[in-house]
């Protein structure tokens, strides 16, 4: 199914597709004038659309049915993770998550991280791409790059928070979280938390947690997280 993102989109309305998408729409899949399609609005609703009229840059649209609404109540996941030096990884990562499952993404800043900026607009545009491509009606939201500090003390309603960390002495994830409750999951850098972090953590409620025995790269840590919550929430 190819599906059409069209922020505005509401049943019975008309909108217009911007130029990305009315490229593809029009010189790619060489749709025409009353031609129909599919929209969602990135917020959990999927429209079936017919085409008014195609422009230079736009294409016109009447939105005359609703198909699908996602569930909004289910458990949602906000995954914390420290950026990568290769940001291809990140980018990576940001794919394969959305493909998966995640609600919410922050970049986060930790002492041991090897890059400390990242272009946004980069990011969101692979979140809408794999929104559309695995048919999530619902595209991730990406916060702005935030300290650890800031962001540890920042969460606060949120059913179960776990920051994963390489100790022997850590339940693993699997068993601290069987399901049925949104949680926030921190993925540090590839020198990993510091002791100090961890700890400032623990003392605003994060649960430790072990990823396994395996050494993982943060990408590798952020998708097995990604999937253990899934998992957990499949019925």
């Amino acid at each position: 199914m190819n599906i059409f993102y069209c922020p505005n989109a509401a049943l019975n309305e008309h909108c217009e597709l911007d130029e990305t998408e009315s490229t593809h729409l029009v010189k790619v899949l060489r749709k025409r004038e009353n031609d129909e399609l599919y929209v969602f609005d990135g917020k959990g609703k999927l429209f079936e659309a017919r085409i008014e009229g195609i422009g230079k840059k736009q294409t016109a649209i009447h939105v005359f049915r609703l198909v699908e609404v996602e569930e909004q109540n289910k458990p949602r996941l906000h995954i914390a993770i420290a950026p990568s030096k290769n940001i291809e990884r990140l980018e990576w990562f940001a794919e394969k998550a959305t493909e998966i499952g995640v609600a919410e993404i922050t970049p986060i800043i930790c002492k041991h991280s090897e890059r400390k900026d990242i272009r946004l607009d980069r990011i969101e545009k692979i979140l809408l791409g794999a929104s559309k491509q695995s048919v999530k009606l619902t595209i991730p939201k990406l916060n702005p790059v935030t300290k650890v500090e800031t962001f540890i003390k920042s969460v606060k309603e949120v059913d179960r928070r776990f920051i994963a960390y390489c100790d022997e002495k850590s339940i693993h994830l699997k068993d601290a979280y069987h399901g049925g409750f949104s949680a926030v999951i921190m993925i540090g850098p590839e020198g990993d938390f510091t002791r100090e972090e961890v700890l400032l953590a623990e003392q605003n409620d994060f649960e430790t947690v072990s990823l396994g025995k395996s050494r993982l790269r943060l990408e590798t840590a952020g998708i097995y997280a990604t999937t253990v919550f899934n998992l957990a929430n499949e019925e």
